[in-house]
């Protein structure tokens, strides 16, 4: 898959990884969308933008359309790694639901209370 800088695609754990880092404006943009057309995907994506300063919104309708494509074929796009400033953005602009952020920790029963 490709490595730019600011933008790379892995094939990860049978799942695509999208990394955005830095400012990601049109020029990101433009290339996910020409390497998601080339990319021939066949399970589910997940996103890293832990690393970015900015997603502007020409990246997020990429990400929307990609999200799409994939659920209209089962499978499913999640953000693995989040960002507190790409996050406030979705969440003032609305978007936050469409961007879910995957669970890593399982639940762990509390020990208050036992007898243990």
């Amino acid at each position: 898959m490709i490595a730019e800088p600011g933008l790379s695609l892995l094939d990860e754990e049978g799942r695509l990884m999208v990394k955005i880092e830095g400012n990601a404006g049109v020029e990101t943009a433009a290339l996910l969308k020409q390497e998601l057309v080339r990319a021939h995907i066949a399970h589910d994506v997940a996103i890293d933008w832990a690393e970015a300063e900015h997603v502007e919104t020409c990246v997020l309708q990429v990400l929307l359309a990609l999200r799409k494509w994939l659920l209209d074929r089962g499978l499913s796009l999640v953000v693995e790694k989040d960002n507190s400033k790409v996050r406030g953005y979705l969440t003032v602009s609305g978007l936050s639901e469409y961007f879910p952020v995957r669970d890593h920790l399982p639940e762990v029963p509390s020990s208050e209370g036992s007898n243990a």
